[in-house]
């Protein structure tokens, strides 16, 4: 016989965590504590006691876990920071990716403004409920407004609006994501907004809006998804997606996924196909608002109808010529990608093959460019710019005069310091795909100049005897409009009839 007794029954429950933490839990330690038996055990009854008394622990132990991660945190824009502890609205964290670094089940979010330069993950088991109203004291479904109905999407007093700033997809869901506006997420792969994947994750009774899946490469693999992806199992469920684009499902897609009860409107394709030149060339292109314009610069040798321009070494503005700029033969057959994207400087008498000037919109002149593609008149190119400059996801720092980095290409520009400038930090260019090169122009002194420093692209417009332009310098931020003599050399861009 036993003459000792089971101390493990005698200590307070707070040992158990200490033991639980040494085992590499968290949590808090104020639990119940429990008054055991003093009885000694009986001879022969050692087995049932040791099995009785592991039980136990772990029946504590389970209650332990089930509360801390049965645990609500709460998510507040108007936090200071996010020094609090997350347990109620009171010590709410003010970021999105604090409140889903915390252990615990639901992830309250009041209506407000939440940024994030880095993509949110909700893993499996985890739901965040956005639309809590900013006075709101406790988390009934009374104090919280969804977005989807009410069309209060810009509105941070009613939704809870979750922006992109880094040019990533704004969240992975493996959990659940209700009740938030979702803005301005980008991917090269799947689900600009929102990649929801697994059995259990569902978006639900969201707005997704101007998020984009692309890319930027025209002959890689398509991107899917712009507004969001379903896959292995996932759901949309009651949202909305719209003012989204994707090289395929330009709102939604899915692969194994359930898309129930959306509406999916104004959503547009990256892209309305290939066009090919009289030479054979191929040209991709990019859906801008209303306009479909190449991607790249023209490079043909001859007129839709076969007459060719002839190479220039001199300026005219009588004479159509082309100039190859500073993409030399050398250069071509060394890297025939680089004459792609650069392509040939023309004069304005070969921009405009006989045809009078226009600055109608659409202008009407099909000049240089292809059948059923014409060159845009300074209007249309004041329809790009206005389109951009309403997409804030085309802005730097929030500024909608900062939008020369979103047409401008990632490569072929000289470095400028200064923020926002198409010269500073060219990696976060091109959010447009509209892909601006600074190939430089060929002037009235009969040779190049501005290589990687100025892109410059004609229009069919005039001013008096001379004509209209667009340039953009690596130290720009935006893209601006004069007008000049006919005789010098820039690119051509041709818009969609």
């Amino acid at each position: 016989m036993m003459n000792a007794e089971y101390d493990f029954l005698k200590q307070p429950i707070p040992l158990l965590w200490r033991g639980a933490r040494r085992a590499g839990w968290q949590g808090n330690t104020h639990a119940v504590q429990i008054t055991p038996h003093k009885a000694k055990p009986q001879c022969g009854a050692r087995e049932e006691w040791d099995m009785m008394r592991h039980m136990l622990a772990l029946v504590v132990l389970c209650v332990w876990v089930t509360c801390v991660h049965a645990q609500n945190i709460y998510v507040s824009s108007s936090a200071t920071d996010d020094s609090g502890a997350g347990t109620s609205w009171e010590t709410a964290k003010k970021t999105l990716a604090a409140g889903l670094a915390q252990p615990g089940g639901t992830v309250f979010v009041k209506a407000g403004a939440y940024s994030t330069d880095a993509e949110l993950v909700i893993p499996q088991g985890k739901t965040v409920m956005g639309g809590y109203d900013p006075t709101s004291t406790g988390t009934d479904t009374s104090q919280r407004r969804l977005p989807g109905a009410n069309l209060h999407w810009a509105d941070t007093n009613w939704c809870t609006i979750v922006t992109g700033t880094g040019g990533h997809r704004i969240a992975t869901v493996n959990g659940a994501l209700d009740g938030c506006v979702i803005r301005h997420g980008s991917t090269s792969t799947y689900g600009g907004g929102v990649l929801i994947d697994g059995t259990n994750a569902v978006v639900r009774y969201c707005v997704l809006k101007e998020c984009d899946a692309y890319n930027e490469d025209p002959d890689g693999t398509p991107a899917e998804g712009g507004g969001a992806y379903v896959r292995n199992g996932g759901t949309l469920l009651n949202c909305v997606v719209t003012e989204c684009r994707g090289d395929k499902g330009a709102g939604a897609a899915g692969g194994n996924g359930s898309l129930i009860s959306n509406t999916i409107t104004r959503n547009r394709p990256t892209d309305c196909g290939v066009v090919a030149d009289y030479d054979g060339n191929l040209y991709h292109t990019v859906v801008l608002g209303d306009q479909c314009w190449m991607r790249e610069n023209l490079r043909t040798t001859r007129f839709a109808d076969g007459t060719l321009i002839p190479e220039g070494t001199v300026c005219s503005s009588t004479d159509p010529y082309r100039y190859r700029g500073y993409v030399s033969e050398n250069d071509h057959q060394a890297d025939p990608s680089i004459f792609v994207r650069c392509g040939y400087l023309y004069n304005w008498a070969a921009v405009m093959h006989g045809a009078a000037s226009s600055n109608a919109n659409p202008s009407g002149v099909q000049g240089i460019c292809p059948n059923g593609w014409h060159v845009p008149s300074s209007a249309e190119w004041d329809q790009l710019v206005n389109y951009v400059q309403s997409v804030p996801r085309y802005w730097c720092n929030g500024n909608n005069n900062n939008y020369g980095k979103a047409l401008a290409a990632k490569t072929l520009w000289n470095d400028n310091n200064t923020t926002c400038n198409v010269g500073s930090q060219p990696s976060a260019n091109n959010a447009s795909l509209f892909g601006i090169y600074a190939v430089g122009y060929f002037n009235t002194s009969n040779y190049y100049s501005d290589w990687k420093a100025q892109a410059v692209f004609w229009t069919s417009s005039l001013y008096g005897s001379s004509a209209y332009y667009r340039y953009m310098f690596n130290y720009h931020n935006y893209l601006h409009s004069s007008y000049i003599d006919q005789q010098y050399g820039f690119s051509v861009r041709c818009v969609k009839d």
